[in-house]
């Protein structure tokens, strides 16, 4: 109700959900007990070791990481917090390794060799994808770093982990550098990378 109040009369709502209109406000205006306060704390715990640890702890490591952190919690209202604000670790039982880059099909030759010293710009770009936290979902980010002043030269940004969100910031990168034939760009040789045009 309290997220409609704008929308529709409060009155109106108490009638529908069968609850009446003194009992809500008295609700309203009721202070937040001490365990609904040490929730919402430990909830936003809970996110910064999901974040801090890239998505892949569930509920059973980060309550570990809490307890190491001094902070008392169980497994089972860590998973209750994690279900009810939808946060689910990205490894999970269905998770499977995959096989080495080098058994893969449509993988470019290392040309960088993990020579990472350059001398002048638009010879060498490395690529990656990262993702972000932001409010309640998972933002992928897509960025093209020159190695030689270590500067993003390109990125792109959005919901999905996708080829074309690979293509779109090397794109940027290419429209706003002078690359010469001869340019390497090396990324980790992920599926977003080797995907055939």
């Amino acid at each position: 109700m309290r997220e409609h109040a704008g929308l529709y009369p409060i009155r109106l709502m108490c009638r529908c959900l069968e609850v009446s209109a003194s009992g809500y406000y008295r609700w309203i205006g009721r202070e937040e007990s001490p365990q609904a306060i040490r929730r919402k704390w430990i909830t936003e715990r809970v996110k910064d070791t999901f974040e801090t640890f890239k998505a892949r702890y569930g509920a059973p490591r980060i309550a570990r990481e809490l307890l190491e952190a001094g902070i008392a919690c169980s497994t089972n209202y860590i998973a209750g917090i994690m279900h009810k604000e939808h946060i689910r670790a990205r490894n999970g039982k269905g998770f499977r390794y995959s096989r080495p880059v080098e058994g893969r099909v449509n993988v470019a030759a290392n040309l960088l060799k993990r020579c990472f010293q350059v001398d002048s710009p638009n010879c060498r770009w490395t690529s990656d994808i990262t993702y972000i936290w932001v409010k309640d979902r998972w933002l992928y980010l897509a960025v093209v770093m020159d190695l030689y002043s270590r500067r993003i030269v390109g990125w792109a940004l959005d919901t999905q982990m996708t080829e074309e969100l690979t293509q779109r910031a090397l794109k940027m990168a290419l429209q706003q550098r002078n690359s010469k034939p001869g340019l390497i760009v090396h990324s980790d040789r992920g599926v977003q990378y080797r995907a055939q045009g």
